[in-house]
């Protein structure tokens, strides 16, 4: 028994083929870019925090300062979330 094409031309195998490897190839872009937008705001969340233990303890805080004093503590207060500047408009709204 062999395979039967049901009727369609070799046109529109190639144009399913190009319509899945598009679709592939987007979602995949997506995902990068949201990886690296992921990256970036994490470090700036990083420097954000070490800047602000910074100015609490009044030294330098280094890249490793959580590992030379433990990151549950025994050295530094508690941590608290860095938060946004309200710029205008009510407050909770996000638009």
């Amino acid at each position: 028994m062999t395979y039967q094409s049901r009727g369609r031309s070799i046109f529109e195998v190639v144009l399913a083929i190009c319509f899945v490897a598009f679709l592939i190839g987007f979602i995949t872009v997506l995902c990068i870019g949201n990886y690296f937008r992921a990256k970036r705001a994490q470090e700036r969340q990083r420097q954000r925090r070490e800047a602000k233990q910074a100015s609490q303890t009044g030294g330098v805080v280094g890249r490793d300062s959580n590992m030379e004093r433990g990151v549950h503590g025994k050295g530094g207060g508690e941590y608290e979330a860095p938060t946004l500047p309200q710029v205008g408009g009510s407050p909770g709204r996000l638009l």
